[in-house]
Order: structure tokens, then sequence, then C-alpha cells
């Protein structure tokens, strides 16, 4: 009987122990489920951060693209000499095809383009936007999470395209700051791109010294010339009729002064002033001033000190509201750097005033009598008459006009071009 007893104990120690192994069996399973689950939910949050890091990066060099203000190498405003704009610093363009390229620098032989990268610190982003080289960015300080990212261009062979690719990091290494030492395994990096267009600051391309949707009823000895092959030597274009007293026309070699005048061009003469507007900006007076970069001005009086300081950030594109009346001597832009002015109201230059660009009037009509000694190089636009015995000269610069076109225009998004990879 002893020996019965003995032998029950020792089954119930067996199945004790068996239900043991099982319950940590289990436990085993269960904890080892809840590490991986961990561990993927941990690479969740890293790869959320850096596509999202990503998409910063195409935001935000969207958002520097569209700014005209000169900067410094931390990619903020800087009108120091020397200093570009954002996008001066980090793409081409060609001045006769229109094309963009990235600008590249040399690193140790392999020419490789310019990239600018940004790292989220306690208090924002830091940036770095080199002339040359390789971004300079030092490593986050402050605890917690430190997304990154870097971005660069693509040429296309579209005119007036480009591609633009972010690169997205959880934390700020080599893949999101060129040539710095490779990265940490365990780290999440995320592309995206998208493709830009061009909105040029000037839709069409004026063929004229002198155009206006209205009529040209002007007194004054004003001068227009216009020796452009391309643009057929037209001094003045209208959708009326041309009256010039007093004005001094030239035009190509050989060519009789009168064939210069372009009047009653049924094209321009059915536009109203928003469609007028819209055929040489793009867009309405209304949606004109609500693009991103735009820096629109009102001066009470002289205007000359407010354009001066708008030039001196680095603006190319400057809407003026009640009127532009500039005493000169003064010198607004220049034919490498044309500016493009967009006034609404009185336009009188006077004293010795030079612009280099295009001058765009949103009114009914634009009284000349204001202005004298004044020199264009580019073209006038008026969205309504011209009057007045103003004697201003106006030089149609074609080179002007097709730097200003390509150059300082709105590069936006083009639909349907994003993707990730």
């Amino acid at each position: 009987m002893n020996c019965s007893l003995q032998q029950r104990g020792a089954a119930t120690l067996g199945i004790t122990m068996l239900l043991l192994f099982i319950v940590m069996l289990v436990a085993g399973i269960a904890n080892r489920n809840l590490i991986f689950e961990q561990r993927a939910s941990a690479n969740q949050w890293r790869s959320t951060q850096a596509f999202e890091a990503a998409e910063a990066g195409l935001e935000w060099a969207q958002a520097m693209l569209a700014s005209d203000v000169l900067i410094g190498a931390d990619c903020k405003p800087d009108a120091a000499a020397g200093n570009t704009t954002f996008r001066e610093r980090l793409l081409d363009v060609d001045a006769d095809t229109h094309v963009f390229s990235a600008r590249t620098w040399n690193d140790g032989g392999n020419v490789v383009p310019l990239q600018a990268a940004c790292a989220r610190s306690g208090e924002g982003w830091d940036c770095s936007c080199p002339r040359e080289g390789h971004p300079l960015l030092d490593a986050p300080g402050a605890t917690g999470a430190h997304p990154a990212f870097t971005i660069r261009f693509v040429a296309l062979a579209r005119a007036g395209q480009v591609q633009l690719v972010a690169t997205g990091c959880d934390r700020l290494a080599a893949d999101c700051l060129p040539g710095a030492p490779a990265s940490e395994t365990g780290r999440s990096t995320a592309h995206a791109q998208i493709t830009l267009g061009l909105l040029p600051a000037l839709a069409a391309m004026p063929t004229a010294a002198l155009t206006a949707v209205g009529v040209i009823d002007a007194n004054g000895a004003m001068t227009l010339a216009n020796t452009d092959a391309r643009a057929g030597g037209v001094t003045a274009h209208s959708g009326g009729t041309i009256t010039l007293a007093a004005a001094t026309l030239e035009t190509l070699p050989g060519v009789p002064v009168e064939t210069s005048l372009a009047e009653r061009d049924e094209m321009l003469a059915a536009l109203d002033a928003d469609r007028g507007t819209a055929l040489f900006l793009g867009l309405t007076a209304a949606r004109w001033q609500r693009l991103p970069g735009l820096q629109t001005i009102t001066c009470p009086d002289d205007c000359r000190a407010a354009l001066e300081d708008a030039l001196g950030t680095g603006q190319r594109r400057i809407g003026i509201t009640n009127g532009l009346q500039i005493a000169g001597p003064a010198t607004l832009g220049s034919p490498e750097r044309p500016i493009l002015l967009v006034v609404e109201g009185p336009l009188q230059l006077s004293g010795g005033v030079q612009i280099h660009g295009a001058v765009v009037h949103l009114a009914t009509a634009w009284d000349t009598s204001g202005t004298h000694d004044a020199r264009i190089a580019g073209a006038v636009i008026a969205t309504g008459n011209v009057i007045g015995d103003g004697t201003p000269t106006i030089t149609y610069d074609r080179a002007v006009l097709d730097r200003l076109r390509g150059e300082a225009g709105v590069l936006v998004r083009v639909a349907g071009s994003w993707r990730d990879f």
C-alpha cells in the first residue's frame, strides 16, 4: 500500500511540472508577441516621423522658393552683400531655354548638387543653406524627437519645370546630413518628390515698348524705342487708336517709324481691366496680390525709400496699391536682376529715375503728365488708356523681359506629380 501511495504522489508532481512548463511556455510566447508589437510600434513611430519630415521638407522648400528675400547660410533673411535668394542659391536657369538645373559644387573631384537641410530643435527648425559644400548642422542638444530633412533638385528637360526631392529622417543622421558618418541601425528614412512648374512673372511677353489695352493719346515728347527684330520693332501697341503728337520713335533700321505703331488690336480692345491684367500677369489683380512671396507697398507720398528698402532685401515682384511717385535720382533693378512693378493709381516718375524691368499700370488711364526725365528699360503695360504730356523714355529690352519672365515667377506644385519611394 505504501508503494501505491508513492506512485500517486509522483504522478501529481509530474503533472504539476507539466502544467508549470505549459504556463511558462504560454507566458514566453505572449511576452515575445508583446516585444514584437513594441518593436513594430517603435518602427511605425520612426517611419511616420521620417515621412512627415520629408513632407515638411517639400513644403518648406516651396515656401523658400516663393520668397525673393536674400538669405544667409542659416536660410534666414540676410541682406548682406553677396547673399542670394534661396532659388538663386540652389537653382540655375538657362536664359534662353528657361530650363532649370541644380547648382553644383566640386566634392573631391565629384560634381554634386547643392542641398539644403533642416533639423528639428527644441524651439523650431535649424537649417543650413550653403553656397558650397555640404549642409552644416549640429545635433540638437535637447531631449525628445528631432526629425530632420534634406532637399535637392533634379533637372527636367521641360522648360520651366524642376523636380524637388526631399529625404526625411527620424533623427539627424547621414541620410539627412550629406557628408556625415553612416546612420545608426534601427533608424528610419523616407523619400518624397514633386514636380514644380513656373508661374512666370509675365504670363505673356509684350511686343512693344508701350502697350495699352485702351487708346494711346499723348502729346508729350516721350521716346519709344524698339530695335528688337523678334518683336518686330513695335514701339506702341494698343487696342484703340494711337496719337503721339510729339513723340520720338526708334524702330528697326530701314523701317518707317510710322509702321512701328500697332493700333486697333481687336484682341486687346475686347479685354476689360481684369482680363487685361490676366493676359499679362496670368491672374486678375485681386488674385495676383495674394501670390506667395509678393511684397505690397503703400506710399503716402514719395515711394523711393520704401522701394529701395524692398529691393535691398531681394524683392523683385512688388505691388504698389495707392499710386507710385518717385523723385530721383534712383535706379531700380538691373539688367541682371530686373524687377516687376504693378501699380494701382497714379504713376509719376521724375528727376532721373531709371527702371530695369516691366511696369504694369492698373487704372482707367495713365496720365503721363507727372513723368519726366525717367527711363524704363524693358516695357510698360497699361490696362487702360495712356494720356498726358509726359516725357518718359521707354526702351523695349527683350533680354530684361526674358530674364524677368524666366526667373522672377513663382514655382508651384504640378498636380498629380507627388510620389514617395
